[in-house]
């Protein structure tokens, strides 16, 4: 009876450790906790930083911004108003956005085979409407990136907003540009 008893009993307490433990690990959309965000917007112009902290060099034909990856160059753009986002949690860079306006691109980095990305949202000023989500597709590779190709007039405002998961209702971080 105390064999029967006992296996019971560890059945039962095998079965609460797995529900505690799936009711406690983070789904993968918060999978990063909190994150800390670097960044800044760029006047491609002239390379002069208008917001934020990430050091903006200038260098022939453009602005360098330098990181941890491959680092950032966005070509002189008259006009144009570059963003450029860095996300690190405690273990180092996870991932980072990048919006160029010469040629109105985005490029989507996921930095850390960790299972989890961010997701991005495009807020295009010219007709209102909001584009996205936008996401590395994963990979094994430890640096995945995609790039998405928008066809915007010159000198327009967006915004781009960063997420966690793919809904817009999930916000990590946002900014304002022009194409």
């Amino acid at each position: 009876m105390h064999t029967a008893r006992r296996t019971l009993v560890g059945a039962v307490l095998t079965v609460l450790g797995i529900l505690g433990s799936v009711l406690v690990a983070p789904s993968p959309a918060q999978a990063y906790g909190t994150l800390t965000v670097k960044y800044a917007v760029v006047d491609t112009g002239n390379c002069a930083r208008l917001r934020g902290s990430l050091p903006v060099t200038k260098v022939s034909g453009g602005c360098m911004l330098y990181d941890s990856f491959d680092d950032t160059y966005f070509e002189t753009d008259d006009g144009g108003i570059a963003v450029k986002i860095e996300l690190y949690d405690s273990y180092g860079m996870v991932a980072k956005v990048e919006f160029h306006p010469s040629g109105e691109k985005l490029w989507v980095y996921d930095t850390r085979n960790d299972g989890d990305t961010v997701y991005v949202f495009i807020n295009y000023s010219l007709n209102g409407a909001t584009y996205g989500p936008f996401n590395a597709e994963g990979t094994d590779d430890v640096l995945d990136y995609d790039v998405f190709d928008f066809d915007w007039i010159e000198d327009k405002p967006f915004g781009v907003q960063v997420t966690d998961s793919a809904s817009v209702y999930d916000p990590i971080f946002s900014e304002r540009g022009r194409s």
